[in-house]
């Protein structure tokens, strides 16, 4: 996992407002949602994987433009068009899925926004929506 430095003048006013949560542009062509961390020595960064990076088109030691704006968006996250017809169709899944806290939602989201094929995004809704209605709500176990 790779990250970048944000300074304090850029998240604190960020943090005051309430949003640890943000929509960042690397080197204005890559949008992603993201998390302000503060670091135990000071200061705070972004994580960014290598997929993010390839995309953005850096390279360790690059340096990169970087805007922020506070995520208002309703997950934090970009909801699959396939997770979100899976819930709409199923109510049940639908109101434990809403139940759930915003850090498990996000998870399992981007479980669904992991993979490329449209077929397998749908495949991963629909197991999640039944290990939810059967009880399992981590992200962590809901795909094993």
């Amino acid at each position: 996992m790779h990250s970048i430095t944000v300074p304090a003048a850029v998240a604190e006013p960020l943090l005051a407002a309430g949003n640890h949560r943000v929509i960042a542009v690397l080197n204005a062509t890559t949008t992603l949602h993201a998390a302000l961390v503060r670091r135990k020595t000071g200061g705070y960064y972004i994580r960014l994987g290598l997929p993010v990076l390839k995309k953005a088109g850096c390279k360790k030691g690059d340096s990169i433009t970087l805007s922020l704006a506070a995520d208002t968006s309703n997950y934090q996250f970009a909801m699959p068009e396939e997770l979100a017809a899976v819930l709409e169709t199923d109510p049940d899944a639908d109101r434990i899925f809403h139940a759930l806290s915003p850090g498990k939602q996000r998870g399992l989201i981007h479980l669904v926004a992991l993979v490329k094929s449209t077929d397998k995004k749908i495949e991963r809704a629909l197991k999640i929506a039944a290990k939810l209605k059967a009880g399992i709500v981590s992200p962590a176990l809901v795909l094993k």
